[in-house]
């Protein structure tokens, strides 16, 4: 929302407040991204013809309860409910619950300013979006580039912390998690290995990993392991040099960021199968086995189970001479297969006899005149025995 109206101003060449305050009657700027009130958001749907609900989309309040359950934060259980539901790298029972008060899911304690320096840097692209000030995302999934700290306000002055910096691009790893973020984010769901699951679901599932990861190793018993492995593949400190436990959302933007990159390390490692923990929800990031059509035995009878396709074939046979007792065109067909090589009249005379007494009516035959001569099968009583 702050991005969209410091825009517009610049269209009328105002400031912001002023666009706030003098014409929209409105004096706050800390609540736009937030949860903006309905008064503000009706004026800007009259003034705009934007629909109400896209407006609030805009703001966190628009993504509840998706993304978070509730703007409110004196609630103490609501870490509890959604960070400790599910579990990946641990089992449910090495996980110490807490509640706390003061903490919204995802909303930082202090404001992060990063962006994507290609979508940034294009002056026909100056939008900021708001899952970027959230420490949701490690890259752009546009662009494949990592979100990099700036300063001054896009559209009127930007600098980049590391100004010197070409855009650096993210590891498979991470491209991949912040695809699933965006494709939350944009269409509701995530399609992961096993099954699609709802966006509520992936922001809630990522939010436990990060809590995982950064589990004290005194409470994880014999699981510690994991948590060690993950860390060490991506190449940070443990729990990213964190001693004692905090709530993600409140650490440093440097440390957070480690935390989300360790959290991709831990999706792309049991994708690969290279770790297999015990969380009850780690199955949803391993494919499920191709299963193929078995006849309900185990699978050391099916192996010993001998295949007669002599058999087989025969009672295909047999079905075809069924649907050409009331099929012309099946009936022709199983004539044309039979009469391969059988020029002469007799034996073809003879065919035909044996199709009527398999009650294949004669007039269904009547259009059909050999082609070729090949070498065939002598014909004897019954039609099945003849193949």
């Amino acid at each position: 929302m702050s991005s969209w109206l410091n825009r517009v101003a610049v269209c009328y060449q105002m400031d912001m407040i002023d666009l706030l305050e003098h014409d929209l009657g409105h004096g706050q700027v800390d609540d736009l991204d937030t949860a903006p009130p309905l008064s503000l958001l009706t004026a800007l749907s009259r003034r705009s013809g934007i629909e109400l609900d896209r407006l609030r989309g805009m703001s966190f309040a628009g993504w509840v309860p998706w993304l978070l359950d509730s703007l409110d934060d004196s609630v103490p259980s609501v870490l509890e409910t959604y960070t400790f539901q599910f579990s990946v790298l641990l089992p449910r029972r090495n996980r110490k619950t807490r509640s706390i008060t003061r903490w919204r899911a995802w909303i930082p304690s202090q404001p992060s300013r990063r962006a994507c320096p290609i979508c940034l840097n294009d002056p026909a692209s100056q939008a900021v979006l708001l899952a970027w000030k959230l420490p949701l995302m490690l890259s752009c999934p546009l662009h494949g580039c990592w979100l990099e700290f700036y300063w001054g306000v896009p559209g009127r002055l930007l600098g980049w912390e590391n100004i010197d910096a070409a855009p650096r691009t993210a590891s498979d790893a991470i491209a991949a998690m912040d695809r699933r973020t965006w494709q939350a984010l944009t269409t509701g769901y995530v399609e992961l290995p096993c099954r699609r699951i709802h966006a509520g679901v992936w922001f809630r599932l990522l939010r436990t990993l990060l809590d995982e990861l950064n589990t004290p190793l005194s409470h994880c018993g014999a699981h510690a392991g994991y948590i060690r492995h993950v860390w060490e593949c991506c190449g940070h400190p443990l729990r990213a040099g964190q001693s004692l436990w905090r709530p993600y959302e409140i650490l440093n933007p440097v440390v957070q960021l480690p935390m989300l990159e360790a959290a991709a390390t831990a999706i792309a490692l049991i994708e690969s199968k290279v770790l297999s923990p015990p969380g009850e929800q780690a199955a949803l990031f391993v494919s499920e086995p191709q299963a193929g059509f078995t006849n309900g035995l185990p699978m050391d009878k099916r192996k010993q189970e001998p295949i007669n396709h002599w058999q087989e074939a025969i009672k295909v046979i047999n079905e075809a001479v069924a649907e050409a007792r009331h099929n012309p065109e099946t009936a022709r067909s199983l004539f044309a297969l039979a009469s391969f090589g059988r020029r002469d009249p007799e034996s073809l005379e003879r065919l035909r006899v044996t199709f009527a007494k398999e009650g294949i009516p004669s007039e269904f035959l009547s259009r059909y005149v050999p082609d070729e001569p090949f070498t065939c099968l002598s014909m004897n009583d019954g039609l099945s025995d003849n193949f």
